[in-house]
């Protein structure tokens, strides 16, 4: 995380959850706006694209949700689908003012056991779970 970024808000409970899933339900993968960011990400970190797109509406692998907020104003949810064998997906997610689609700044795919994940954010940020 870079040091103008910090999470504000650590949702697990399924109720929030539900909330936000409704929210990026309405749109395909392919309606979001996906910046250079996005594509750099894609090409340093080696991931396809393609495994990325049949992840997504897969919602009910979503296992964790934060709210990442940057000084300057710009948040964005970080939306984390646990996958097998312990591995997770993370999609990036801005919403827009109303009337405009959605970005996504970033999506990879994680070969990082996602329980041992799950317990480093709850031990590190355990104080901001709503």
């Amino acid at each position: 995380m870079k040091e103008d970024e910090f999470i504000d808000k650590i949702y697990l409970n399924k109720e929030e959850i539900i909330n936000i899933i409704n929210q990026i339900k309405q749109f395909s993968f392919d309606d979001y706006l996906k910046p250079n960011h996005y594509e750099l990400s894609l090409l340093t970190k080696g991931t396809d694209e393609l495994q990325l797109k049949k992840i997504y509406p897969q919602f009910e692998l979503i296992k964790l949700i934060t709210l990442r907020k940057r000084k300057s104003g710009y948040n964005n949810y970080d939306i984390y689908y646990e996958l097998k064998p312990k591995n997770f997906a993370l999609f990036s997610i801005h919403f827009e003012d109303k009337g405009r689609k959605p970005t996504m700044n970033n999506a990879f795919i994680s070969q990082t056991d996602f329980g041992n994940f799950l317990k480093s954010i709850i031990k590190k940020y355990g104080f901001q779970m709503r």
